[in-house]
């Protein structure tokens, strides 16, 4: 009977951990008070229409003091209460890390050593969607550029490790370099969206300066900034 109890656990499926690398937002939290942080992030998050709603965020603390730690759950909690879910920390001061990782958060992994995460990732080929995207939809290119042969609707979402290409209109939501690539750009026919965003970095369709609506345009990182230019 052991025997058979034993054999039969063995045939049971394991757990497979492994160590690919996972789109996640970037949230570095400045030392203010619970409240203060609360406000701000609400306004912030108010332009993106519910998109980040639900999302896991990584919580960059490197900015907070060692005193702030035992401020630190209230703020956890405040970040919670704007629809955002504190999933893993990164942190300077020891004190810091001890708080977040007692409110429940996971340590950010470091890379291994001799790891050069300079180099560029490996991409599959492009995902290449040849109808128009539907409001409601969300279409992700995993390790790869998008490329979308027709428009796009309020309210789909297009993402991609990649690049984005977009040969009619953009209405909905377009996010590249979701792998953190800051090389990443979003090309589009008609760039009319409801939000851009390339590595972390995003705008909403408030913040777009009308020369660049309606038109082909591209969309890039230069010196920090999300900068439009012209397509050639």
């Amino acid at each position: 009977m052991r025997y058979e109890t034993t054999r039969a656990a063995a045939t049971q499926p394991s757990l497979t951990l492994r160590g690919r690398a996972q789109p996640l937002l970037t949230l570095e939290l400045a030392d203010l008070p619970e409240t203060a942080l609360e406000t701000a992030l609400q306004e912030r998050l108010s332009r993106s229409a519910g998109f980040f709603r639900h999302a896991p965020v990584l919580l960059d603390l490197t900015a907070l003091p060692a005193a702030a730690a035992a401020r630190l759950p209230g703020m956890i909690e405040a970040v919670r209460r704007t629809g955002l879910v504190p999933a893993a920390f990164q942190a300077r001061w020891p004190e810091i890390e001890r708080a977040a990782l007692a409110a429940g958060l996971g340590r950010m992994l470091e890379a291994e050593p001799g790891q050069d995460l300079a180099a560029p990732c490996t991409r599959r080929s492009a995902l290449i969607i040849g109808e128009p995207v539907r409001s409601g939809q969300t279409i992700y290119a995993a390790e790869a550029d998008l490329i979308v042969l027709h428009s796009v609707s309020p309210g789909a979402q297009l993402l991609a490790d990649g690049c984005i290409h977009v040969y009619g209109a953009l209405r909905g939501s377009a996010s590249a370099g979701l792998g953190d690539d800051t090389q990443a750009r979003i090309f589009a026919k008609i760039m009319d969206p409801e939000r851009l965003a390339i590595a972390g970095l995003w705008l909403g369709a408030e913040e777009i300066p009308p020369e660049w609506l309606k038109r082909p345009a591209q969309l890039r990182i230069s010196e920090g900034w999300l900068r439009f230019s012209p397509l050639p």
